[in-house]
């Protein structure tokens, strides 16, 4: 009985110690998952500077959100996201649908480099667009390699999402090409505002919301790149005003388209919506 005491005492203290390590790495582990999840579905760098958590409020604030560039693109990134704000639902997080009352993106950069024939935007877009296709199949039941390292992520079958509001505001954008000799071409970005992703359909995975909001924000970027004045701001520049408008009309083709009083929530929340443990 003795040594049933002490072994039972001992996984007690694992459990504590456990618990200890999530809710003082919180922040660190989430962290380590938008960076892992984020590169695997873009398919280029995803890095955050810092995550902070408010578990007894149920938000949480992520700053330094950059997206870097797909292969072929030279330019520093695609994305860089300035401040991130979210404010969820505490009392979904043990359920299988995550409700998340408001996204605020504010002050985002982004830089749309034309190449290749295309846009790093558009790429990127296209990337989600791919990994959702791989990982839904034809069914939307997984794909039919039978993936498990992407499928046990963002299939059906996983963690969803409702986004009752999504706000991007006060971004800027500028325009990189070889064309332009250093050069860059800059406007505001037109403001965002997403309703109710994943609704309609009961929850949308992480990949899905991903893909609806680089679909919305490419949109956005296409519309203040088109409202450039491109004659006039490349003067100096050469007589390549008809090379740009060309190229940015052949890149746009194909683009339209807390916690609840817990880290352990939280963390459990993570893992589902990205199907692993991230590591810190």
């Amino acid at each position: 009985m003795k040594k049933i005491l002490i072994a039972l005492t001992a996984i007690v203290l694992l459990i504590v110690a456990g618990l200890v390590y999530v809710y003082v790495n919180l922040d660190n582990i989430i962290k380590a998952t938008i960076e892992e999840a984020g590169t695997r579905v873009t398919l280029a760098d995803v890095t955050v500077d810092n995550v902070k958590i408010e578990t007894t409020q149920n938000t949480a604030s992520i700053g330094g959100l950059v997206v870097g560039n797909p292969d072929g693109f030279t330019t520093d990134y695609a994305f860089s996201l300035g401040n991130i704000s979210v404010r969820l639902d505490g009392s979904t997080l043990t359920s299988d649908t995550i409700r998340v009352i408001e996204v605020i993106v504010d002050a985002p950069s982004v830089t749309y480099e034309l190449g290749q024939g295309s846009s790093n935007i558009a790429t990127i877009q296209r990337n989600v667009e791919s990994f959702v296709q791989r990982v839904s199949g034809p069914t939307g039941a997984g794909g039919a390699d039978g993936d498990s390292g992407d499928t046990a992520a963002d299939d059906g079958s996983g963690t969803k999402v409702v986004i009752d509001n999504l706000y991007v505001r006060n971004g800027q954008v500028s325009v990189s090409a070889a064309m332009l000799q250093g050069k860059k071409l800059s406007s505001s970005l037109p403001e965002i505002h997403l309703k109710d992703i994943g609704k309609a359909e009961g929850g949308a995975t992480p990949a899905k919301v991903a893909e609806e909001v680089i679909t919305a924000l490419n949109a956005a970027v296409f519309k203040s790149v088109s409202s450039l004045n491109v004659d006039g701001l490349l003067q100096g520049v050469g007589d390549l005003s008809k090379g740009v408008t060309g190229l940015i009309g052949g890149a746009a083709v194909g683009t339209g388209g807390a916690v609840k009083n817990g880290a352990g929530a939280l963390e459990g929340a993570v893992k589902g919506l990205f199907g692993a443990t991230p590591t810190k």
